[in-house]
C-alpha cells in the first residue's frame, strides 16, 4: 500500500522486520522502550533501519516488495541521507531533547555540501577548493587507502589547507578524533605542515565545543536557512 511513498514507509518497514529478522526486531522494541517522544524515535529509527536491513542482506527485499521508490534516482538519494544520518544517531541523549524545527536544517548532508562548495566564500572571503595536479577536486577527497574522505578539502587566502567537516544535523565531540585523523593524514600524504579544520553543523554540541579548546587550527561554524521569496 506504500509502495510510492517517497520517504522509507516506517510502519511497513517495522512490519518487515518483525516477519523476517528477529535480531532487528529487539533492536525496534528496544529504541520504543528508550525513546517514548514519538518525533525523535522517527529520527532515530528511519537511518538505523536503512543501515540495518542493508548490513543483514534484507534491503534490497524491502524495496522490491513494499518500497518501489527506493529504486528510484530521489529514493536512492534519501537512501543516503538516511546512512548519513546514522553516524550521529548513536550518540543522541538528554540533552538533545530540545530539537530545531526540520525546516531549519538541509534534509541531507550531500545537499549541504553541493551548497558550501558553490558558496565556499561564505565561510570565509578567499577560500576556493582545492584541485590537486591530477585534475582531482577537493569533494570527498580519499587521504587512506581505505577510502576515508573529507567531505571538502580547501585552500585559504594564504595556501593553507583547510579541511570542511559537515554535519547536517549536530555536531557531536567524536567528530574531532575524525578530523584529527584526516588532519595528521593530510599533513602525511601532501608533505604540509599547516592544515586547518572547520566543522559545520545546524548545531554543535557543548561537549565539543569545550574539546577544542586550545587547538588553534579548529573552528566550530553552525548555520541557519534562510528563504527569500520574490513576487511575480
Amino acid at each position: 500500500m506504500a509502495k510510492d511513498q517517497i520517504y522509507l514507509p516506517l510502519k511497513e518497514a517495522i512490519a518487515y522486520i518483525k516477519e523476517n529478522n528477529n535480531e532487528l526486531s529487539e533492536k525496534i522494541d528496544e529504541i520504543y522502550k528508550n525513546y517514548p517522544n514519538a518525533r525523535k524515535r522517527r529520527r532515530i529509527l528511519k537511518p538505523l533501519l536503512i543501515v540495518e536491513m542493508e548490513s543483514h542482506n534484507i534491503l534490497n527485499d524491502f524495496i522490491e516488495k513494499h518500497w518501489r521508490n527506493g529504486k528510484t534516482e530521489e529514493g536512492q538519494k534519501i537512501i543516503r541521507g538516511y546512512k548519513n544520518k546514522y553516524s550521529s544517531i548513536v550518540e543522541i541523549d538528554d540533552e538533545d531533547e530540545d530539537e530545531f524545527e526540520e525546516t531549519n536544517e538541509f534534509a541531507y548532508e550531500e545537499d549541504l555540501k553541493n551548497y558550501l562548495i558553490s558558496n565556499l566564500s561564505l565561510i570565509e572571503n578567499g577560500l576556493k577548493l582545492y584541485v590537486d595536479e591530477n585534475g582531482v577536486e577537493g569533494v570527498e577527497y580519499s587521504v587512506d587507502e581505505k577510502n576515508k574522505r573529507i567531505d571538502i578539502l580547501a585552500l585559504d587566502k594564504n595556501n593553507n589547507f583547510v579541511v570542511i567537516e559537515l554535519k547536517v544535523s549536530k555536531g557531536y565531540e567524536k567528530v574531532l578524533g575524525q578530523c584529527l585523523y584526516y588532519k595528521n593524514k593530510l599533513m602525511e600524504k601532501l608533505n604540509t605542515n599547516k592544515v586547518r579544520v572547520i566543522i559545520i553543523a545546524r548545531k554543535q554540541n557543548e561537549r565539543l565545543k569545550i574539546a577544542i579548546k586550545g587547538l588553534n587550527d579548529f573552528e566550530l561554524f553552525e548555520y541557519t536557512l534562510n528563504v527569500k521569496l520574490n513576487k511575480l
